[in-house]
């Protein structure tokens, strides 16, 4: 009876070894698992927080330079140094969003110094209007695309 019960001893100890080797996989597994799904969120949250601010300010450097030139406002007490220095702050912040070795991106950057070069020369023309429109929708299909990829990274393809 002695032998059936070292028997028994010994597959319950393995039982045991097997357990502890499976559920010590699955620990490490989950642990690289968690790390991986903490970094995309971060990312992801970061991206989009990049996206709504690059957002605001291309939206807000079109305002202000409508302002700015706006025949409306003429008879208005405008005070231009303002908005002429909201106007560059917007545009540097801008400029500051973008990766300068990205050809989507040098093409925004590329449009607001256009449309600061227009804004320049104190008139409010239809090449200025065109200007705006064009950077508003460049501005908008790249952040399209942009969301299309932290759309994709947050369900773990990659681009």
């Amino acid at each position: 009876m002695r032998e059936a019960m070292e028997t028994k001893d010994l597959i319950a100890i393995a039982g045991i070894g097997v357990t502890f080797l499976v559920s010590s996989a699955n620990l490490v597994y989950s642990l690289r698992s968690n790390k991986r799904t903490v970094f995309v969120n971060t990312v992801t949250t970061s991206r989009l927080k990049w996206i709504d601010s690059l957002r605001d300010k291309v939206s807000e450097f079109i305002a202000v330079t409508v302002r700015l030139l706006d025949p409306d406002t003429a008879s208005e007490k405008r005070d231009v140094g303002a908005l002429l220095l909201q106007r560059d702050t917007l545009l540097h912040q801008i400029v500051l969003h973008l990766n300068p070795n990205d050809p989507t991106d040098q093409k925004i950057r590329t449009l607001v110094d256009h449309v600061r070069e227009l804004t320049d020369r104190g008139v409010f023309s239809d090449e200025l209007a065109d200007g705006l429109r064009k950077l508003r929708d460049a501005t908008g299909d790249y952040l399209k695309k942009e969301w299309n990829r932290v759309k994709k990274e947050s369900t773990g393809t990659q681009s």
